[in-house]
């Protein structure tokens, strides 16, 4: 009896998870590293925002002062369900493809092998861009709207960093001072966030304009004192380093990554940045935000039980009828929270 093997078991499936590309993610590589898996659909976050009490002087013989306690805020989120399908054409690969000679040495299955890698790579490729989007949205905004097919709700952090210039404080205008503005935000973040940020994420315009500043690059111009340099060069994952300001200890980077926007006009998609032109990201790499996972489960047919994982990503295969076909679908409940609350800045510059 010839060797039978099937395609859509879990134990080839790994092979394919493994081999499957990423796309860039580089916010969520870089600031939410702290990746936990829950067995619960929801998950709860005690966050504690610690304060610059002094401890009190006293007399010896009247003892110690009590300190006040050290409040926290417990919150909860439930993280949304990512959930693509596609309807899966590996099994038309265990016949010789066209234009293969019949003597190739492929086998059946190593043809409808790579054909599952692309079918999977384009599932995963399609979470792990939403959940790049979530990130995005949660460090430039403070919030992650949740908006799709039977859900439209908001999640909100509680992030107070934001600025918005106006008038001739808006970079490119008579009464712009960058550098100075630049050094009060990284107080600000100090301050209201206990955090020390050494870089900025610059959207395509506000970078324009902070390398032309005429007031940095005068000071750039000066012999005798190395205010800075700017020295482009592409870095890995989409981003671009193109120098730094010794005053504010700031690295300036942007970052390339699109999205295709279909909620706000579904009619006309528009291709947007995940970083906006018109804004800068001031934030350390060390913030080390965290990154959920909701617990993900199907109907397992064959058995006839419902089948639940703790992980990142649930991925199975399922006969779906009229029309008859056979369906790959992935499914993640991914959250980012950045749990430092104030610990990074969001400025609109122009």
């Amino acid at each position: 009896m010839p060797n039978q093997i099937d395609i859509y078991q879990p134990r080839y499936l790994a092979e394919v998870v493994r081999s499957a590309p990423p796309v860039h993610t580089f916010l969520r590589d870089t600031f939410f590293t702290n990746v936990k898996t829950f067995t619960t659909e929801e998950v709860d976050i005690d966050i504690v925002k610690g304060d610059r009490e002094m401890a009190a002087f006293v007399h010896p013989k009247l003892g110690a002062e009590t300190m006040a306690e050290e409040g926290y805020e417990t919150k909860s989120y439930k993280p949304p369900m990512v959930n693509p399908d596609l309807v899966t054409t590996a099994e038309n690969h265990m016949n010789r493809a066209p234009g293969e000679t019949i003597y190739s040495e492929r086998t059946p299955a190593q043809r409808a092998a790579e054909q599952l890698v692309r079918e999977y790579q384009r599932l995963d490729d399609s979470i792990s861009r939403r959940e790049e989007w979530m990130c995005a949205q949660a460090l430039t905004t403070g919030a992650i709207q949740i908006v799709g097919k039977g859900v439209n709700e908001e999640i909100d952090f509680g992030f107070t960093n934001k600025v918005v210039l106006t008038g001739t404080e808006q970079w490119g205008q008579s009464g712009a001072d960058i550098l100075g503005m630049l050094d009060d935000w990284v107080d600000m973040v100090y301050t209201n966030g206990f955090a020390n940020v050494d870089r900025i994420i610059c959207g395509r315009k506000a970078l324009k304009l902070l390398k032309n500043d005429k007031g940095i690059l005068e000071k750039m111009d000066n012999r005798r004192y190395q205010a800075g340099e700017f020295n482009a060069r592409d870095l890995p994952n989409g981003v671009r380093y193109h120098g730094y300001l010794t005053d504010s200890g700031l690295e300036i980077y942007s970052y390339k990554e699109v999205y295709m926007d279909r909620i706000t006009d579904p009619a006309h998609p528009t291709l947007r940045r995940l970083i906006p032109d018109n804004m800068i990201l001031m934030i350390s790499p060390d913030v080390d935000f965290m990154r959920a996972y909701g617990l993900c489960s199907y109907y397992d047919e064959a058995s006839k039980q419902l089948v639940t994982a703790e992980a990142a990503r649930l991925l199975h295969a399922y006969i779906g009828h009229k029309p008859e076909r056979k369906v790959l679908e992935a499914c993640a409940r991914p959250l980012p929270i950045p749990d430092k609350v104030d610990s990074w800045l969001v400025a609109t510059v122009c």
